[in-house]
């Protein structure tokens, strides 16, 4: 019979059954975590394109593109969506640059400082861009309520 080797923790008391269970869940989502990041970030620059594009089909259909004359407030609050979602996908597309770590291959703690310096810097990246898009859409409410609150006059200031 193939004996049954029972892992130790460090307190020296033996694993049971759903700690070795939980273990193994460690070790898998420690292995998928960066597979995770950058899936996440694919479906950000995703909804960042198709946001952008929706925007502009607003601002080319709608009086919104006709501004005051002299009225920053109205300026700001239609361009700053557009700068955020810039700045957004700027990140995003960081999560897949590439940079050059060395470590040694046969220490199991250099590999794994690497790996967890590559996982970090994706993980900003990534929650940078996740920010700036969250503060674009606050921004974008805030336009559209400046444009219903001012649309009209601003599309036909003469009255």
């Amino acid at each position: 019979m193939a004996e049954e080797r029972v892992e130790v923790i460090e307190e020296g008391k033996p694993l049971d059954a759903e700690d070795v269970f939980w273990l193994k869940k460690a070790k898998e989502l420690t292995a998928d975590s960066i597979k995770s990041v950058e899936e996440a970030g694919k479906q950000l620059i995703a909804m960042i394109t198709v946001m952008e594009g929706i925007y502009a089909a607003v601002l080319a259909f709608s009086g919104i593109k006709t501004i005051p004359a002299n009225s920053l407030p109205a300026a700001v609050a239609y361009v700053s969506p557009i700068f955020l979602w810039l700045v957004s996908l700027f990140f995003a597309i960081r999560i897949f640059k590439t940079k050059e770590y060395s470590f040694h291959a046969k220490s199991p703690d250099s590999v794994k400082q690497t790996f967890l310096d590559i996982a970090k810097y994706k993980q900003e990246n990534l929650e940078r861009a996740y920010t700036f898009l969250c503060i674009s859409f606050a921004v974008s409410a805030l336009g559209i309520l400046y444009w219903l609150y001012t649309g009209n006059v601003a599309a036909n200031p003469g009255g």
